[in-house]
């Protein structure tokens, strides 16, 4: 018997719950104005060959849609439990979900993507016979755009690894993993109150407690690209994706793992700061001054030495960029930190926000192409059977784009 959503103190706290055995796999999907994707990711969870798991959202204070459509899920089926809170980002939806999570193992899948109908089963028969608390599974990127499709940083299968292996310093996306909730709770494992990075706070951090874990050679994962990251605002892009790497240093620090920190900052935050100065330097001084507070603060906990190619190399690419910067950062002169990053500031610096004229052609080429890739004919396939499914169960309330 379905109980009735409750009210808790804090703000509506509601959700469903149901008398139902532990679940093997808890898929938490934090979702914020996600109506016209979000069907696909929970028909992806209700479609699962292992049909013993539970989907957990985490219904993130939406004005669009996505509160109905979840409700009408929950009604439908009692796997599916929903919380309404007031939006407070990804990184408190991701939390929330966590502690209302019953299952095995946890999943994080995001509201636009979906996952392969064998995940739960693959992911977990891995899990069961390294007898690990942690996998690894592999993701196809996907464009509704081109339907042009491509495998994400694949890994091939691998029994009871660790952190010490250097493949495994870039899995850092929350949704590529499953994770015992028993670990999860034993290690005190919690989310950052950030809309942006919490997800690789959280998986360092994992990662580096963890001991052993194993790889699943499955693409589990779909990841849709179009619109990732577009809704930001440059507050948030630099008080929590900027932010973020402070905790990033703090976890890998703490742990001894300097290397993945160093890796890190030269493939993520460089490009963060690239991204930033164009729009910021000589426009808004208020946010140049605070890129340069939270990047000279993340600099005054990382050992120089960590940034020369004697340190880095092998195991890590020596980034001269990232060691010239560090040093001015570390330094604490205000006037060659400026210099030094007024060449990311250049007028023409940016130029992939420009139009191209060539996108039209460019589409329609991607799409002839990926008519005869299998890759792209199944992620197709697969996520018009999950339109189908939703568009029968949601009559009324959603309608496919």
């Amino acid at each position: 018997m379905r109980i009735p959503a409750a009210r808790t103190p804090g703000g509506n706290r509601n959700f469903s719950r149901t008398a139902m055995p532990t679940p093997e796999l808890s898929i938490i999907i934090p979702a914020y104005n996600s109506a016209p994707w979000l069907p696909y990711a929970i028909e992806s969870c209700l479609w699962q060959s292992q049909p013993n798991i539970e989907a957990v959202i985490v219904d993130d204070g939406s004005t669009d849609a996505t509160p109905q459509i979840v409700d009408a899920y929950a009604k439908a089926d009692p796997r599916v439990r929903v919380l309404h809170q007031p939006n407070k980002g990804a990184g408190v939806a991701r939390q929330a979900g966590q502690e209302l999570a019953r299952g095995r193992y946890l999943l994080w899948l995001d509201a636009d993507d979906f996952l392969d109908r064998h995940a739960a089963r693959d992911m977990i028969g891995v899990a069961d016979r390294d007898h690990v608390d942690m996998v690894c599974g592999n993701a196809v990127v996907f464009s509704d755009k081109t339907f042009n499709s491509r495998r994400y940083f694949h890994h091939p299968a691998v029994a009871r690894t660790t952190f010490e292996n250097p493949r495994y310093w870039k899995s850092k996306v929350a949704w590529r993993w499953i994770v015992s909730r028993a670990f999860v709770n034993a290690a005190h494992i919690t989310h950052p109150p950030l809309k942006l990075g919490q997800d690789v706070v959280v998986m360092y951090d994992l990662l580096c407690r963890v001991g052993t874990f194993s790889q699943c050679p499955s693409f589990f994962y779909y990841f849709r690209q179009e619109h990732k990251g577009m809704d930001s605002s440059l507050e948030t892009e630099i008080e929590h994706e900027l932010v973020h790497y402070a905790y990033v240093r703090d976890i890998l620090v703490r742990a001894g793992r300097p290397k993945p920190l160093v890796k890190y900052l030269s493939e993520n935050y460089l490009r963060d700061i690239k991204h930033y100065m164009p729009r910021i330097l000589g426009r808004e001084p208020h946010w140049e001054r605070r890129v340069l507070e939270i990047s000279r603060e993340l600099f005054s906990g990382v050992d120089p030495t960590w940034l020369a190619r004697d340190f880095c190399e092998p195991e890590v690419r020596h980034n001269p960029e990232l060691e010239r910067l560090g040093l001015v950062l570390r330094a604490g002169d205000e006037d060659a930190i400026r210099a030094e990053l007024a060449q990311y500031g250049a007028p023409g610096a940016q130029h992939h926000h420009a139009p191209n004229k060539a996108n039209a052609w460019h589409t329609f080429r991607r799409r002839i192409k990926a008519m005869l890739a299998p890759l792209s004919l199944k992620a197709r396939a697969r996520q018009s059977a999950l339109r189908a499914r939703a568009a029968k169960r949601l009559r009324g309330v959603w309608t496919p784009e």
